[in-house]
Formats: C-alpha cells, sequence, structure tokens
C-alpha cells in the first residue's frame, strides 16, 4: 500500500489501481474496443499480405497461423507486420487509444511512446519463439517505463506472458544475490515455481513493470500466439539508454511545455 498523503489527490479508484501496480507488478484493465479493433485489422490486413508474398491461402485466422506458416519463417512474418503497420503514425495513435485511461493513471497525461511497438508471433511448440526471461532495467532501460502489453487472440497457459510478481522477486533477491549471475536457462528454472502465467482474453490490456523478470515459454498450446507490447513513459522522467527522438517521442505535450519538445513535434 502507498503511503497516504494529503496532498495526493487520485481519486479512490486510482489509488486502488495504483496500490495493485505497486505491490503485483502489473494490472488488467479493459481496452478501447474501437481503437482495438482498427489495430487487430491492420495486423490480419499485414498477415494476408505476407501470406500473399509468399503464395499461401489467405484465409487463416490469427489463431491458426502454425497451419500455414513454417517455424522458420515466424520472424519473417514478425518482421513484415512490424514493418507494414509502422509506415505513418496511424497505429501508433490507436495504441494509445486503445490504453489511454489506464496508461494516464498510472503514468500522467503529458507521455512520450515507443516509435515502433514490438509484435509477438508464437507459433505452437516453436522453440525459437521463446522469449528468455528478463527484466529491461537490467540492459540500460529506464524504470520510469510503463509496459502496455496488448494480446489478439485469448491467451491462457503457455501462451501468456508470464511474470515474477514484485514481492517474489524482491525476496529472491535477498535471498541470493547471486541469482542474476545465472544464464537465462538456469534462472528461469530456479524461478519456475515462483512465476506467474498472466491469463489474459482479447480485449483486455496488461500493464506491467518492465522491472520485474518476465518473458514467454514455449507455446504448448493448440493455438499460435499474438501479442503486441508497447512503452510509454512519463515525457519529464529519466530516460537512460533508450533516448527521446531515437526509441521514444513525445505524444502528448501541453502548451506550456511544449517550447522544449518543439524539435521533435
Amino acid at each position: 500500500m502507498q503511503t497516504e498523503s494529503s496532498w495526493d489527490f487520485r481519486s479512490s479508484k486510482e489509488l486502488l489501481l495504483s496500490d495493485a501496480y505497486a505491490k503485483e507488478g502489473y494490472v488488467i484493465e479493459d481496452a478501447d474496443i474501437e481503437h482495438l479493433e482498427y489495430m487487430k485489422n491492420a495486423i490480419e490486413i499485414a498477415f494476408k499480405g505476407f501470406l500473399r508474398s509468399r503464395n499461401k491461402q489467405c484465409k487463416t485466422t490469427l489463431m491458426s497461423a502454425h497451419q500455414v506458416v513454417s517455424h522458420e519463417e515466424s520472424n519473417d512474418l514478425r518482421l513484415y507486420i512490424m514493418q507494414k503497420i509502422s509506415e505513418g503514425t496511424t497505429f501508433q495513435r490507436n495504441y494509445y487509444n486503445a490504453a489511454k485511461k489506464i496508461i494516464h493513471q498510472l503514468c500522467g497525461n503529458e507521455l512520450a511512446m515507443q516509435k515502433r511497438p514490438g509484435l509477438s508471433v508464437n507459433l505452437p511448440n516453436n522453440h525459437n519463439d521463446v522469449l528468455p526471461i528478463h527484466a529491461d532495467t537490467w540492459n540500460g532501460v529506464s524504470p520510469f517505463e510503463l509496459n502496455i502489453w496488448i494480446p489478439f487472440v485469448d491467451c491462457t497457459n503457455s501462451m501468456s506472458l508470464y511474470i515474477l510478481k514484485r514481492e517474489k522477486y524482491m525476496q529472491r533477491i535477498a535471498d541470493s544475490r547471486g541469482l542474476l549471475k545465472l544464464t537465462s536457462d538456469d534462472l528461469f528454472n530456479e524461478l519456475r515455481s515462483d512465476l506467474t502465467w498472466i491469463p489474459i482474453e482479447y480485449g483486455k490490456i496488461l500493464a506491467f513493470d518492465q522491472s520485474l523478470p518476465h518473458g514467454y515459454s514455449l507455446n504448448i498450446e493448440e493455438h499460435s500466439h499474438w501479442s503486441m507490447n508497447c512503452r510509454f513513459k512519463g515525457l519529464h522522467t529519466p530516460y537512460w539508454d533508450k533516448k527521446l527522438g531515437e526509441y521514444f517521442m513525445p505524444i502528448t505535450v501541453n502548451v506550456v511545455t511544449e517550447e522544449e519538445y518543439n524539435q521533435w513535434l
């Protein structure tokens, strides 16, 4: 629970959300469905374009992508779609608006956004799609970033993102300072019993603290996993290695501070 202050003017709902995020390291909220549907449609159009480029039949759904896309083509598919949806800023605008409410509640309303959201396509039993356990702050990423993770199919069990909740992380680090010296495989095996796989349906948004260990295990379900992740942060918070104008762009600059950011607007 956060320390109460007479100068904290947030609503009770905002405080509850912030307390949950602080305790668990993540929260799940509803997406704005209109903007989410735009994003999914854009991904589906790009997916069909990829299939046509490989002379494959285009009636396949995202969940059954593995029926026509080989394991070796998975990364090519991901890069193709990312390139298509990043032409212009319409997709990014819809991404922001799909999650605007929760971003404002956790980050504020003067924001910077990752220029190119990341796409994950995890085909069943494809070891190449596994994302090893990691925390972004271990590699020079600012702890002031909020990761907005959006599924485009229902994700359960091994299709889900896993995370080590904050309390468990602090406990395990306190118990063993040598924990972070392990290889990613050894670290995953060491922490596995404490990890939480987060089930989430299409239409929901996961906001999580990327300074906590997280990743994707091998997808052993019958369907293909599709999700995107994008980082948002308070415009005036420290950036570390991922710089404003390079990795991040200002997206909601208020008039009283816009002069400082005119070079990017």
